[in-house]
This record gives structure tokens, C-alpha cells and sequence, in this order.
């Protein structure tokens, strides 16, 4: 079984991350997406836990997970990777971005309000960011790990270096500095709100019919930067001519939390809507969904059986958001 996503080591090296990148731009879109089929085929059979983890999210869509459509997966996921190159470079062969929903977005930035994206491994972060950098004095900021990632994320990063101060670290007291200026100077601050760390506070909701933890701390810190929350995912698509590009979604989750009392709700009510547009977005279109681990791990299945007796959950105290919880309440 995969590892738990914090515990994954990076595949591939720097060096062999850079030769990719010098074959993506010297052939062009057309002719490294055919590249991609050979070395996707390497990490599909390579890749024996992931497979496994991939084929329990297809089973909880309640989708066959036959051995067409899981590498069909892991190639959707090559297609985004290769896509940043292009995207970065600013190439004119990059896929072209159709977005949806940024209108009430734009009416907040334009009475100064800053916005907070809340998003998940779901498409191309990449594309996403794109997106929002297409209006020109519009401040960013991406709150990420960028220890998992860290060869892919600096090799690509080379392309346009400007990208790298729209993206922060997380943890540590200069991070939430950055992003409280950015939500006051009426930008956006975007963070991923489905992968949990171990020692992580959590909610539990149910997700595609299981009970799952989502990490209470992206709720917590759009609660505190008191902005308006949208989700946000740009899903890599295919035209009738069999053209890539990326649907680009922003849709509303809050309005900005109140003070007092009144938070805890704003928490609940966030979290619910969250797990159900993410959910609502997976079934759209499943093949981009981008965890390749056990999203309902023994870790998580622990968590979950140490609050049913009432011991403390150390990564996982989901006391926090009670009415995200109702269904597993139910079942149990």
C-alpha cells in the first residue's frame, strides 16, 4: 500500500527533470506528449502501491478500476506536469485556459476585498495559478509543501522565476505575514484543503460515501484572514478535437468569518461545503484526481476509531467541526 503522502519520497532527479525539460521545449507540446506514453508506462508498473490506493478511489466512485483506466490516470497526471513547462514558459503552445466562475472573485477584488482560494489536488495547480496571474497587477500568493515535491517544483520554477513569490512555504510566522498582506492589499491566498499531516488537526466528513480527515488548518486560516472563500481547480480536459486544455472553476464557499461564537458554524457550514465541491468535482471528472496514496489509510481509519472511544487523536482531533460528521455519527 502507498505510504502516507508526507512519507513519499520524489521520483525522478533534478538532473533527469532538467533533460525533460530541455526535450519538452526544444520538441514542442505535440511531439513530448508523445514521450509521455513511454514513461508513463514506467511509473504505472513501477508505481505498485499507488496503483492500489488509485484503484480504492475508483472503487469508492463506485467506477471499475481496470487496468485502462488507471493508467489513463497516471497519464492525465504526465499531461499536467508537462503542460507546467509550457505554462511557465508562457509558450504559445501551451493549452489554453477556459475559466468559469471568476466573476464573483472579480467583484470582491474590485472593492479591495481579498479573497481566499481554497483548492486541492484535484488538476493542474499550475493551470490555476495561470489563470489568476492573466490579470495584470493581481497579487497571489499559494501557500504549499514544498518538500515533496522540491526537484519538479525548482527545475520547473527556472522557467519564469517570477512565479516563485507568488508561492510560500508553509508554517512559520514570515509565511502568515505574507499572506495577511496579500488578503490587504486585496489579493488572493490560495491553499490545498484535503491532505492531512500526521500530527495534523483534522475534520472528519464523509467523501464519496467514507469517512474521511481533512485538515481543519486551511479553515482556521481563511477564519482568520476574515475574506470571502472560493473553491477553486483547474480540470485538465480534452476538446472533440482531442485538444488539451484546462477548465478553470471558482465557485463561492463563505463569506468572510464572523467574529465570537458565530465562527464555530462558519467553520462547520466551510467545512461541509468543501468536501461536498470537492466530491461534486471528482465524480465530474475522476481522472484528475492526483493522490496517489490511501486517502482512507490506516492512519486515518485510527484517527477515526480513537474519537468513536473517546481517546485523544494525535493528527487528528476532529472535535473542531462536529456537524461535518453527522453521516459517520449515523453509520456508526
Amino acid at each position: 500500500m502507498a505510504a502516507h503522502w508526507f512519507d513519499q519520497k520524489e521520483r525522478g532527479s533534478a538532473l533527469l527533470l532538467r533533460v525533460m525539460r530541455a526535450v519538452a521545449l526544444a520538441a514542442g507540446h505535440r511531439a513530448a506528449s508523445l514521450l509521455l506514453w513511454p514513461i508513463t508506462l514506467y511509473y504505472y508498473v513501477t508505481a505498485g502501491g499507488g496503483r492500489v490506493a488509485l484503484a480504492h478511489f475508483y472503487q469508492a466512485l463506485g467506477q471499475p478500476a481496470t487496468t485502462r483506466v488507471l493508467f489513463r490516470h497516471y497519464l492525465t497526471f504526465a499531461h499536467t506536469i508537462l503542460d507546467r513547462v509550457y505554462l511557465l514558459a508562457r509558450r504559445a503552445d501551451a493549452p489554453s485556459l477556459h475559466v468559469r466562475g471568476f466573476e464573483a472573485v472579480q467583484e470582491c477584488l474590485d472593492r479591495g476585498q481579498g479573497c481566499v482560494l481554497l483548492g486541492a489536488h484535484l488538476g493542474s495547480f499550475e493551470a490555476a495559478r495561470a489563470a489568476g496571474l492573466r490579470h495584470e497587477g493581481l497579487k497571489m500568493q499559494i501557500i504549499m509543501e514544498e518538500r515533496v515535491s522540491r526537484n519538479l517544483n525548482r527545475v520547473l520554477g527556472a522557467l519564469d522565476p517570477g512565479a516563485g513569490d507568488t508561492t510560500v512555504g508553509l508554517g512559520g510566522p514570515s509565511a502568515l505575514l505574507r499572506v495577511r498582506d496579500t488578503i490587504a492589499e486585496g489579493g488572493l491566498v490560495g491553499i490545498m484543503g484535503d491532505r492531512i499531516t500526521p500530527t495534523e488537526t483534522g475534520y472528519v466528513a464523509d467523501f464519496l460515501g467514507r469517512s474521511s480527515l481533512f485538515p481543519l488548518a486551511p479553515l482556521r486560516l481563511a477564519a482568520s484572514l476574515r475574506a470571502p472563500v472560493f473553491f477553486f481547480a483547474a480540470l485538465y480536459r480534452r476538446s472533440i478535437a482531442g485538444l488539451p486544455y484546462y477548465e478553470v472553476v471558482f465557485e463561492p464557499l463563505a463569506v468572510a468569518a464572523p467574529e465570537g461564537p458565530a465562527r464555530r458554524a462558519w467553520l462547520q457550514d466551510l467545512g461541509a461545503r468543501y468536501v461536498g465541491c470537492l466530491q461534486r468535482y471528482c465524480r465530474m471528472a475522476p481522472n484528475n484526481w492526483f493522490n496517489f496514496y490511501d486517502f482512507w489509510s490506516t492512519h486515518t481509519l485510527g484517527c477515526l476509531r480513537a474519537r468513536a472511544s473517546g481517546k485523544p487523536v494525535r493528527g487528528g482531533d476532529t472535535g473542531a467541526v462536529d456537524r461535518a460528521d453527522v453521516a459517520e455519527r449515523r453509520r456508526a
